[in-house]
């Protein structure tokens, strides 16, 4: 009955998350899945909405997407048909501060109007300069402060255009189906009937908005939506534009994260309290927190058309939810619930950090040619991502082993069984990155024409493939024993970051470049360091622990009285 009962728990979670929750309700909500060219692909305005106010505002805590208390699409609304008042709107957020001092923007301030940016001259000349950078060489790679000051002017160009209705590209190209589409603002120009009827009823929306006649903007937003869909028929289908829009709003992810935590405290109060209800709970809540994950990513895949493991965004959210599917599957062998807990805490901080990190972009969008091939980049890139995945489930059965050495020095049997589960761990993770460095040589051999050529990302993966091989053997003939395992686990995932983030973000050199970006190194330096000092901390208590068994067994050896 209990497990009946667990089941339907966790039934019961993921129908709610997909179901993606009551439905937004505001006077433009017809317009959310109106097609709109943009960023090389077809989108509901709905994402380019929440995508724009994400680059403008800066506001992604906890996937905080509201613009002064408005809905991501009214406020794209607002600001056509109010744009003086939106000028005048501190909004825009400039958080880096060499760029402000660069530039001669308060120290103590990191929000700005418009109007602000737009009459800065010396932003504008510093924006103009490395305008010119990159036009004199296509090639040339920014530093932090010049892509800081592009992405804002980029960003200040992006808010005059949807001031004007130019960045909403809703006319299709009637004689080129690949062409520009025409914009908003060109509605009421255009040559054909039905087009400016449409441009006559967005002219009306405005304004209606404007006056703040909610009802009547409802009505004109239905209206022109319906006049709107017809002029785009080789788009993607209605249903495939909603299908992104419950995407937008069930936000899988975030649900995904706030399971996990739920079921890791659950099943962490498990194990002191020896209590099956508390372990049984937390186990439908990961596994209603992974399934709710897998269908977000399915979501992802049928938006996008291809697996989700072309960026940073989509591998971390990836390892995540691969790391829970090795603990499944080690759970299913062992019957334990420290796989799940492991995994549950893992996929925690991975998505809160996905949730959040401006550099892990969830933004969809298109794919560089060297990546079109799905079939490679199914076989490939999925397999490499999968032995990550298994390494950072095999990073957090580190940190409880050796947690095991800090709290629980005399638990020898269960230290000497959680070794047992973290080398089977790094058996699966080697597994994988041997098979997917060698998948990659062959797609290498493909498009570029050689096997092996000592790319940077090549050397690094094949550096984590050799300290693993390294760890597994000397576990294997005895030369690691248990805390030996527990620190090369760590040290390993090490290596692993430097091969996923670090050739990417801080090297940026090689045939990889598709994969390349800038920042997020607090976050990783603070790890990294995080690591050296838990294996710095866990010497050291090993050596206290060991150095008072001496002196304890020194002792019992003396003779009575002495």
């Amino acid at each position: 009955m209990r497990s009946r009962t667990l089941v339907s728990l966790a039934a019961a979670l993921v129908g709610l998350a997909i179901s993606g929750g009551p439905a937004a309700a505001g006077p433009v909500d017809a317009l959310r899945s109106l097609p709109v060219q943009d960023g090389g692909r077809v989108k509901p305005l709905d994402t380019f909405a929440r995508e724009s106010s994400r680059r403008i505002t800066g506001a992604r805590a906890f996937g905080a997407e509201s613009v002064r208390g408005l809905d991501p699409l009214e406020w794209i609304v607002a600001m056509m048909a109010e744009p003086e008042r939106w000028k005048d709107a501190p909004i825009m957020r400039v958080t880096h501060a060499d760029l402000r001092q660069a530039v001669g923007l308060p120290a103590a301030k990191d929000r700005y109007t418009f109007r602000e940016l737009a009459t800065h001259e010396p932003f504008l000349k510093a924006a103009e300069a490395v305008r010119a950078k990159q036009e004199a060489d296509a090639d040339a790679r920014l530093d932090a402060v010049e892509s800081e000051i592009a992405n804002l002017y980029g960003n200040l160009a992006l808010m005059s255009e949807i001031f004007t209705g130019e960045a909403l590209h809703v006319v299709p190209d009637a004689a080129e189906a690949d062409g520009t589409w025409g914009s908003w603002a060109h509605l009421l120009h255009a040559e054909d009937p039905a087009t400016r009827r449409a441009g006559l009823l967005a002219s009306a929306l405005l304004s209606a908005y404007a006056a703040g006649d909610t009802a009547a903007v409802a009505t004109a937003a239905v209206t022109l939506r319906s006049r709107l869909g017809p002029l785009a028929p080789t788009v993607p289908t209605l249903a495939t534009l909603e299908r992104e829009v419950r995407y937008n709003r069930m936000k899988p992810f975030r649900l995904s994260w706030t399971l996990y935590l739920l079921g890791f405290l659950a099943l962490l109060a498990s194990f002191p309290l020896a209590s099956r209800v508390a372990s049984g709970a937390g186990f439908a809540l990961v596994t209603a927190a992974f399934l709710v994950q897998g269908y977000g990513m399915l979501l992802r895949i049928l938006i996008s058309g291809r697996p989700p493991v072309t960026n940073m965004y989509e591998s971390v959210v990836f390892v995540s939810w691969g790391a829970m599917l090795f603990a499944l599957l080690f759970e299913a062998a062992y019957r334990v619930r420290y796989f799940a807990a492991c995994a549950a805490g893992l996929g925690v901080v991975l998505l809160i950090l996905a949730d959040n990190v401006p550099i892990l972009d969830g933004s969809i969008e298109p794919l560089v040619p060297v990546l079109r091939d799905n079939m490679w980049l199914t076989v490939h890139v999925l397999t490499i991502t999968l032995g990550y995945a298994a390494f950072f489930l095999g990073v957090a059965l580190g940190h409880l082993n050796l947690g095991l050495y800090f709290f629980a020095p005399r638990r020898q049997a269960l230290l000497r069984t959680m070794s047992q589960f973290l080398y089977r761990s790094l058996q699966a993770g080697t597994l994988f990155l041997a098979a997917g460095t060698l998948l990659g040589g062959v797609w290498a051999s493909y498009s570029w024409g050689r096997f092996w050529g000592w790319d940077p990302k090549e050397t690094w993966a094949l550096i984590a493939l050799l300290t693993y091989l390294a760890i597994l053997h000397g576990r294997f003939i005895g030369w690691i024993r248990d805390f030996g395992l527990a620190v090369g686990a760590l040290l390993g995932g090490l290596t692993v970051l430097m091969a996923w983030y670090g050739v990417n973000f801080i090297l940026g050199t090689g045939l990889h470049s598709y994969g390349f970006g800038t920042g997020g190194y607090a976050y990783v330096g603070g790890f990294v360091a995080f690591e050296v000092a838990v294996i710095t901390g866990a010497f050291l208590r090993l050596r206290s622990a060991r150095a008072a068994d001496s002196r304890a067994s020194s002792a019992a050896a003396l003779p009575a009285g002495v």
